[in-house]
């Protein structure tokens, strides 16, 4: 074997278990520990053409051959190891490098990252309620007192913001969008103030999903995570974003409204820990945020693929047919007593998931909402039904369903799904609804 050329696919064996260095931060300081473990460390290089293939090399007369990590792959974020060389070096040296690579691992483990303060701001999206008419697109929400969730404590801002939007359908029309802004400071873990950095934009980002779920409004960053590296940091960061969001001049101004207290439930806790221990909750709240983002800005082909995924992850089957079964199993167990037979909830999650329209969405790229007339509605009745405002009140029902759905699994309230099936009843009878998405 080339002792140049990276190993093949058959040599690699693991030597760091999955998610025990599962970030680049983590691998990277990983990576500290076996340069200072190898004897007499000559040198680290990269492979040319796979960037997590890393080799090493010793000067010390015991270690002739050359050492490759690499890092993860797409199935897993374990760390596994290569040696390249004679055939007979390689059989003579394997032990002592392994015998390296553990003692790299165990001084790894014994050595944890240092926590960094961090802060954040969070608002609702304006793109969302630009699409309200005047006082609609006041948001009153605001948190009476700081409420901790996960290593995160989120506060309301006292200063209200009149954010200038575009309308949705015509950029000249400059709007005003108001809202109590949120502060989210935090600790994370990080080797490298790059990690910390990644670290706080994962929490923060789990904890917008977490928020979109609650209050069925998306938010955003009104910042990216900044580190907080010294004392009154945090203070000036607040002050300086709020002079540069209340500067704006806009025809358009609205007062600050009174305030409506953003009561976040007590599951919320429960939720996070659910969501950090498990991937496949991981992956639905993920799914759940930004297929809601879609539906709410009527990309409702999008949504609905999403928002089947959502019932996909949390149940761990790729089929249709489970995700029916399981769809149709939790509007029997959510509902009233002898209120819903088990050939009208399979019926029910069938109409509500719609396979088919979601497989034309994703394997040809076909459109059934209002963006395949670019977000434009119909604004009248037509013939034929107007299919695509059917469909985006169908994704509204999807909405509602996956939201209740989840909201279980994480530790929620198992919500009654009368609602949810009275809207279908409905589309099927052909009634419409007009105006901007209702999400609940």
């Amino acid at each position: 074997m080339n002792q140049d050329e990276p190993p093949n696919d058959s040599s690699w064996e693991q030597i760091v278990p999955p998610d025990v260095a599962g970030t680049a931060d983590q691998a990277n300081w990983y990576f500290n520990h076996v340069r200072q473990t190898i004897p007499r460390f000559a040198g680290q290089g990269s492979a040319s053409h796979a960037r997590n293939l890393s080799y090493f090399t010793s000067s010390a007369p015991e270690l002739t051959t050359t050492l490759w990590l690499r890092v993860g792959s797409a199935r897993s974020t374990a760390i596994t190891y290569a040696l390249t060389g004679s055939r007979e070096k390689i059989r003579e040296e394997k032990a002592r490098w392994r015998a390296v690579l553990t003692s790299a691992l165990d001084s790894f483990r014994a050595d944890g990252a240092p926590e960094h303060d961090w802060a954040a701001i969070l608002i609702p999206k304006a793109a969302q309620l630009a699409r309200w008419i005047g006082p609609l697109r006041a948001w009153p929400d605001r948190l009476d007192a700081p409420v901790g969730v996960g290593p995160m404590t989120l506060v309301s801002l006292p200063t209200w913001v009149t954010q200038p939007h575009s309308h949705p359908d015509d950029s000249s029309v400059m709007l005003g969008v108001g809202y109590w802004p949120l502060l989210v400071t935090g600790t994370a873990p990080g080797y490298f103030r790059a990690g910390a950095l990644q670290a706080a934009a994962r929490h923060l980002l789990r904890l917008q999903w977490l928020l979109t779920l609650v209050t069925a409004r998306t938010w955003q960053r009104g910042t990216q995570p900044c580190l907080m590296e010294a004392e009154g940091h945090k203070s000036a960061f607040t002050a300086q974003w709020l002079d540069r969001m209340t500067a704006w001049s806009l025809q358009e101004q609205f007062p600050a409204p009174d305030a409506v207290d953003l009561a976040l439930p007590h599951w919320l806790t429960t939720a996070w820990g659910k969501s950090v221990a498990s991937r496949r909750y991981s992956n639905a709240l993920n799914a759940y945020g930004h297929a809601f983002g879609y539906f709410t800005e009527e990309a409702t082909s999008d949504a609905g693929a999403r928002f089947a995924a959502v019932i996909e992850a949390v149940t761990g089957t790729r089929t249709p047919s489970q995700a029916e079964k399981t769809t149709a199993e939790h509007l029997l167990t959510a509902a009233a007593p002898d209120t819903l037979t088990e050939s009208e909830a399979i019926e029910a999650a069938k109409d509500i998931l719609m396979y088919a329209l979601r497989s034309e969405t994703v394997h040809t790229g076909q459109l059934h909402g209002p963006e395949s007339l670019g977000g434009m509605s119909l604004g009248m009745f037509s013939a034929d039904g107007d299919p695509s405002h059917t469909h985006h009140m169908m994704t509204g029902v999807l909405q509602h369903l996956c939201r209740d759905i989840l909201i279980h699994n994480l530790g929620g309230p198992t919500n009654d799904p009368s609602s949810i099936l009275q809207k279908l009843e409905a589309i099927r009878e052909g009634w419409m609804s007009v105006g901007p998405p209702l999400p609940v």
